[in-house]
């Protein structure tokens, strides 16, 4: 069976994940340029402080998937609008932050809303069709996932060198949007009645 990209019943979680995904390969490729700049060090310097802010952000990432979506129970419409509001509001955090140990925690809340989002794109697509059309779905899940890193970290790189936090206030400004319009469009029960359980 074949699915495009914006056949309704997928729209709004390609959408999601084209946003969520740029928004993270953009922060994501930009931070060891902040760590330098918002420390004052040379690069080389900044391998220590760099390494631990994206340990952190790795590590909230495995919390959120290993640990709080299964203790919470949460479903993929919670897991999308939630993740994309504490995503938002780490990238604000990250760009603003004047010293190590803020980029530190604002990357980690980024990384978690990234972690809540991710599964939560890839079940909500998977439930929106049925069984027939669960390959064509996979498929498309896989290439927006690569799709966010071809341009993502060039976009990123780019606004950094314009001005340091617009990459980070960019993708949160994207998520925010991305999070009312699937407030409105998603509800608890979006589901193709044919769809596997």
């Amino acid at each position: 069976v074949k699915i495009g990209y914006f056949d309704p019943r997928i729209r709004i979680w390609t959408i999601i994940g084209l946003v969520m995904g740029h928004a993270q390969a953009m922060t994501s490729q930009a931070v060891g340029f902040l760590v330098i700049d918002r420390l004052a060090v040379d690069p080389v310097a900044a391998l220590e402080p760099t390494g631990l802010v994206l340990m952190m952000g790795a590590g909230s990432a495995l919390l959120a998937q290993w640990g709080l979506i299964p203790l919470l129970d949460l479903k993929p419409r919670a897991l999308a609008l939630w993740g994309m509001g504490i995503a938002a509001v780490g990238c604000i955090a990250t760009g603003t932050a004047e010293s190590l140990y803020g980029i530190a925690l604002g990357y980690a809340l980024a990384s978690l809303g990234f972690g809540f989002v991710r599964p939560g794109y890839t079940a909500g697509s998977s439930l929106a069709v049925g069984p027939e059309a669960q390959g064509a779905v996979a498929g498309k899940v896989t290439s927006i996932n690569g799709a966010a890193f071809v341009l993502g970290p060039s976009i990123g790189v780019g606004m950094y060198e314009l001005w340091r936090p617009l990459p980070y206030l960019a993708a949160a400004v994207g998520l925010i949007a991305v999070t009312v319009y699937a407030w409105v469009s998603l509800t608890p029960s979006v589901r193709d009645p044919e769809a596997s359980p």
